[in-house]
């Protein structure tokens, strides 16, 4: 993108001060109070076609039931006394079947009157939303958070409307001849589109804003709005940005939890949830943007991470002995996966990962818009001195990961044989994520990098995986970059490609890294190669005649400032030499 003096950044800049913000005067931070509907404790026996759908409980209410009014959503009525069943027209479920490109699928939510938007263009872009971008975000996870929730909600709340329309416009940028890559830079070919998107953007932030101001408070609008926005701004290059939207949103909504749930519930998603309105889908999205901020860049308090670790505890303490689906193993590894990761950051800072940065590494940015990364808030930091008094927890939660692993066996089985490619894909996911576990809450504990050398069979397994993954999870891109909301592949491969010495499996990475365009929210693919080849560069220097990298020429990448939008990085590594720490420094570009 051009510099911050060109003069098409005006309209980028104009845009961007409007962003949301953690601090005193952020739009979520200014939501202090929710109303939430009653509970109703009434077991309902029947109920309107929308609610049957959606499978929440109906207040039966007529013409019109109070939780469709009450949620945002056309309520199609309910059932005649005898006749055939219907579908809801807006509601109709999408069938099983094989990944297919995105061309060739039907769309679940019906395009609305013309009376919601005020021009063709914004009509237009709310389609490609729609058919396009909606698949392309959720990515092989089973949700219709995407597709179908957030399209309903938006015919009664203008504001989520324009961040749809803004993100189909995104979308649409990709489309242009001269964008071969498909990714969303702006071009001089694409600039009007690009700008439009901004100025949907902005009308979404203003809607956000106003809705507060005449002190309409509504936990499920502030979180739907939380998460376009990390798209939004994820998809715009705009880290710092994405970063406090996503703190301050998750802020939001542990404070809400601790007001309005019972200890018990916290992060496991259920009834509870949906007695307030909040659909389990949304809160699976919101498990999704808290792994982002733990993954990438987390400054939230000690105390954030000791809630969920304990509200984590209580409800895998509950976990079956064997799964009966696939959305059951699912659930119970997103709960265990975020337990694990808050406990290793809060290890890392406690064991003053910081202190391993160079000197260089702890001031201001090279760059004018750069978020850095590393220095004791990423998951991938190293300790200077861990805290053993916490390993036997780390002990606990291994096991936790072993029992999944046992409880999963037989779903993960006949998905084999019978399971759509969707369904494969997330099941390669979830191995390649559990995989990961106990490397990663061993490594918290290391004092040396040698260490990583006996996970050298696990680092092979994550490339096979990884490997069968990624074209699979990429087809319906028709070769240009793909964007999805959650973590999948690439926070596997940077981890073989950062921790395993095997010159060949970190070549393989950085092939496939490179072969593969694709985006996770936060993490790029390519940004993880050229991290990785100057990893692997430094750690070659030391390499002696036997094939070996002995412990003391051994790097680790310590910071790291990343600007996405110019594509350049700084970085900055460390060595535990015979003499001390030492440092070295490269700005790379890809």
């Amino acid at each position: 993108m051009a510099s911050s003096s060109d003069s098409n950044q005006a309209p980028l800049a104009q845009f961007h001060k409007h962003g949301l913000q953690l601090r005193p005067g952020s739009l979520l931070s200014q939501v202090p109070e929710v109303e939430v509907a009653p509970r109703r404790r009434t077991k309902v026996k029947t109920g309107c076609y929308t609610c049957k759908y959606r499978r929440v409980k109906c207040d039966e209410a007529k013409p019109e039931c109070q939780r469709c009014v009450k949620f945002g959503v056309e309520c199609d009525g309910y059932p005649a006394p005898k006749g055939p069943p219907r579908i809801s027209k807006h509601l109709r479920p999408r069938e099983q079947r094989p990944m297919v490109p995105l061309a060739s699928r039907s769309v679940v939510y019906s395009i609305q009157p013309a009376r919601l938007f005020e021009d063709e263009q914004e009509g237009r872009c709310f389609r490609i939303y729609c058919e396009e971008m909606a698949y392309q975000i959720k990515g092989p996870f089973k949700t219709s958070l995407w597709n179908q929730l957030i399209p309903q909600v938006s015919e009664a709340e203008p504001f989520i409307r324009h961040a749809i329309i803004a993100l189909g416009a995104m979308k649409k940028i990709t489309h242009g001849p001269d964008n071969v890559v498909g990714d969303y830079q702006l071009r001089s070919t694409n600039a009007q589109d690009f700008y439009y998107a901004l100025r949907q953007y902005e009308k979404a932030l203003q809607g956000m804003r106003k809705t507060i101001a005449d002190g309409r408070k509504d936990i499920q609008k502030a979180l739907i709005a939380c998460i376009l926005v990390f798209c939004f701004e994820t998809l715009t290059n705009k880290m710092n940005n994405a970063v406090v939207n996503a703190e301050s949103g998750l802020l939001l909504l542990h404070s809400w939890m601790r007001e309005n749930l019972p200890d018990h519930v916290g992060c496991n998603p259920g009834k509870e949830w949906q007695d307030h309105r909040i659909e389990e889908d949304l809160m699976i999205a919101f498990s999704g943007l808290d792994l982002q901020l733990l993954f990438f860049r987390d400054g939230r308090p000690r105390r954030t991470h000791e809630y969920v670790i304990q509200s984590a505890n209580t409800a895998i303490s509950h976990m079956p002995v064997e799964f009966d689906s696939l959305e059951a193993a699912h659930k119970f590894w997103m709960l265990i996966m975020r337990r694990n990761y808050h406990f290793i950051v809060m290890v890392l800072g406690q064991g003053k990962a910081a202190e391993m940065c160079g000197p260089l590494m702890h001031g201001e940015g090279p760059y004018e818009d750069c978020v850095n990364i590393f220095p004791g808030g990423n998951i991938f930091s190293t300790p200077k001195e861990p805290p053993f008094e916490l390993f036997p927890a780390c002990m606990r939660y291994c096991e936790d990961v072993a029992r999944w692993t046992k409880a999963s066996a037989k779903v993960f089985e006949t998905m084999k044989s019978t399971g759509t490619e969707e369904e494969q894909v997330l099941v390669a996911l979830l191995k390649i994520h559990s995989i990961m576990g106990p490397i990663m809450l061993t490594s918290a504990f290391f004092t040396t990098q040698t260490a990583y050398d006996q996970y050298l069979s696990e680092f092979r397994k994550l490339i096979t995986l990884c490997e069968w993954v990624l074209p699979r999870l990429t087809a319906s891109s028709e070769g240009k970059q793909t964007y999805h909301f959650d973590l999948g592949v690439l926070i596997g491969l940077f981890l073989v490609g950062a921790r395993c010495r095997d010159l060949a499996l970190r070549n393989k990475v950085v092939e496939l890294l490179l072969a593969w365009r694709i985006r996770e929210g936060f993490w790029d693919s390519a940004a993880a190669a050229f991290f990785i080849i100057w990893a692997r560069d430094l750690d070659e220097e030391g390499r002696d005649e036997n094939g070996e990298i002995p412990e003391e020429h051994r790097w680790f990448i310590t910071s790291a400032y990343v600007d996405m939008d110019k594509r350049m990085a700084f970085l900055g590594a460390t060595l535990r030499s015979l003499d001390g720490l030492k440092f070295r420094y490269k700005e790379i570009q890809w």
